[in-house]
């Protein structure tokens, strides 16, 4: 509380300081200026003197009569001239006394501002003249300075140190004159920064009786009200405090908000700025007079435009054309719906026309009035030209698939035909040959052999050809998985007592029941049952049905046969591939077995894998799903009942 009547002493005193620093330098400049315009007064009157004589003699300007310059040079002495030089009015010199010092002195830069010479010796003077001759010009002058530019100097610092003495006086005398003035009113200051309230009131009734006493009878009746009203303003202020807390607790949650409300929409701003931006389709905002507010760089990009240049566009240009099928323009609908989804035309910048998928939006604010629009635009153009190109080789691959269907149906009749001649002929001319030509009837077994296995290609072809296409369809029924596999099984027993093989069939399974095509599970397991069989040596094979994870079976055919390579697995299931191919392969077949059985379980929904090691033996595995027995409430109470 001291330090604000000291504040104001001092502003006081800087005050006063900054007036008597106003008249210093006022004086200084004013008897400064006064002295000078003295001195060169002086020389100015010494100047026109010269200036006067050259006018009214003009034959001193006469470069022949250099001896009759005696009495100019005498006048320029007698006024103190240490050089003159006469110019015309084409600045070219007429004539000139001591030009070598003249131009020491740079006579030419002599002007009104800039009078004293660089060393201050020279007083350097530039006035007009008129010449008979040589019509006007100009005299250049230079007048000795030295003892008067010592003399001004002397009196500029005298004038300086007078100013200076002025202000030391009036900052002393301010100073002096606010300590006197403000003492009073700082032991008033010093009264009042007492912290005991009673030792303030005693202080307050000893100032004298003058304007300061007056101050403190009523800073005094001022506290004594003060100390009736702080009761009141305590019980207040604690009521205030409860009800302040209150609300700052309410303030602060709601600013809290606020502040988490700004973040999200600051947040979704960016993060709409850089989807709009970086977005791989072209996005436009239009206004609600139909012109281009904001443009991306797919959109520029679609169109042919610079951003720049596509900044006030009516869209108008744009999506003027119909869409398929509608009466009103593109242009329209975009305008007059809140959101849309059209598939239209768009007009490049080059006039040439797209395909595009357009998709805009309304974008409203808070009262539900429409602010601008959001439109989306996708060139389909080459998606078009594709579908269209699509549907032309989905109709040839129709006409191509209806043709090979159509081939292989006669193809079939034809081959099958002769066939169902052929084969059942053979055994009864094997019959007739057997008991007078023997080797007849080896080679009738060779064509038998041939021509069970050439139908046996046709019905491979056949059935993939089905499958492939989609023309096979599957007969779905309920049958117990593993009674049709032991029947299977014990159809390969001869078999393989002929090639000295042991066969078995092991069922673990708790419920064997799927729902699938009986005639191709039966096909998948007569390939794999006959394929192990096929390439098995010596050892056996075992069919075995096992449960598999929760309401699933799994069927494994397992072979000490002669393996394949790991290699070769990742072909397994193509058609028309075997791991020995050529000439000299030592197993028949047309690698459309194991393809098949793949399409097979595929048409059931079922899975097939296998593992396999080169002349150790195969493992196939299929997998199917068991079909659910569901149990009603009528059942559940019967077997309660029961039990």
């Amino acid at each position: 509380m001291i330090q604000k009547p000291q504040k104001l002493q001092l502003s006081l005193t800087i005050q006063f300081a900054s007036f008597f620093l106003i008249v210093g330098i006022f004086i200084y400049f004013y008897f400064s200026q006064k002295f000078q315009e003295e001195v060169l007064d002086k020389f100015k009157f010494k100047s026109e003197i010269m200036v006067r004589f050259l006018e009214q003699n003009p034959h001193f300007l006469d470069k022949s009569g250099i001896d009759d310059k005696t009495q100019l040079i005498q006048l320029m002495m007698l006024n103190e001239a240490v050089y003159l030089v006469i110019e015309n009015n084409k600045n070219s010199i007429v004539d000139a006394i001591n030009l070598e010092v003249a131009e020491y002195y740079l006579y030419v830069s002599a002007n009104n501002n800039d009078n004293i010479s660089f060393d201050e010796s020279v007083y350097k003077v530039v006035l007009p003249i008129k010449m008979e001759e040589y019509g006007s010009g100009k005299v250049y002058l230079g007048l000795k300075a030295g003892l008067v530019a010592a003399d001004l100097k002397k009196k500029t610092y005298i004038t300086a140190l007078f100013s200076l003495v002025i202000l030391m006086g009036g900052m002393v005398f301010t100073y002096f004159l606010s300590s006197i003035s403000f003492r009073p009113i700082i032991k008033l200051i010093n009264v009042l920064s007492k912290s005991d309230i009673k030792e303030q009131k005693i202080l307050l009734t000893k100032f004298k009786n003058n304007e300061i006493g007056l101050l403190a009878t009523k800073i005094y009746q001022i506290l004594n009200e003060l100390d009736k009203s702080s009761l009141e303003v305590s019980t207040l202020n604690e009521r205030l405090k409860d009800a302040f807390r209150e609300k700052i607790y309410e303030l602060d949650v709601e600013i809290s908000h606020r502040k988490k409300a700004e973040i999200f929409l600051k947040k979704t701003e960016e993060m709409f700025k850089i989807l709009f931006e970086s977005a791989p389709i072209g996005m436009l905002i239009v206004s609600n007079v139909g012109k281009v507010v904001k443009a991306n760089k797919a959109f520029c990009t679609t169109v042919g435009y610079d951003e720049l240049d596509l900044i006030g566009i009516s869209i108008r240009s744009f999506f003027e054309s119909n869409s398929s099928g509608a009466v009103k323009t593109a242009y329209q609908m975009i305008m007059e719906s809140d959101s849309l989804n059209l598939e239209s035309k768009l007009t490049k910048r080059n006039n040439r026309k797209l395909f595009v998928l357009i998709k805009s939006i309304k974008i409203k604010d808070e009262n539900g009035e429409p602010l601008n629009t959001l439109v989306q635009v996708l060139d389909i153009t080459e998606i078009k030209k594709a579908h269209a190109e699509l549907e032309l080789a989905l109709d040839k691959a129709k006409e191509a698939d209806r043709l090979k269907s159509a081939f292989l149906a006669q193809m079939s009749h034809e081959i099958r035909t002769p066939l169902n001649v052929i084969l059942p002929s053979i055994p009864l001319l094997a019959i007739e040959l057997s008991k007078k030509d023997k080797e007849m009837v080896a080679i009738l077994h060779a064509v038998d052999n041939a021509g069970k296995r050439l139908h046996r290609t046709i019905d491979m072809i056949l059935s993939m050809s089905a499958v492939q296409s989609g023309n096979y369809r599957a007969k779905f029924e309920k049958f117990n998985l593993a009674e049709d596999l032991k029947n299977l099984t014990q159809e390969f027993t001869t078999n393989c007592m002929e090639k000295g093989l042991e066969i078995y069939f092991n069922n673990d399974s708790s419920s064997s029941e799927i729902s699938a095509d009986r005639y191709t599970i039966g096909q998948v397991f007569q390939n794999l049952i006959g394929n192990a069989v096929k390439y098995t040596q010596r050892g056996h094979i075992k069919v075995s049905v096992e449960d598999y994870e929760d309401h699933k079976i799994i069927v494994r055919i397992e072979d000490t046969g002669i393996g394949m390579s790991e290699k070769y697995i990742k072909n397994l299931f193509t058609p028309f591939s075997q791991e020995d191919t050529g000439q000299t392969r030592k197993y028949e077949g047309n690698g459309l077995g194991l393809a098949l059985v793949k399409e097979y379980v595929t048409l059931n929904k079922g899975q097939i894998s296998v593992k396999s090691e080169k002349n150790k033996g195969s493992v196939f595995s299929v997998l199917f799903e068991k079909r659910l027995i569901r149990v009603t409430a009528e059942d559940k109470n019967l077997l309660l009942n029961e039990v």
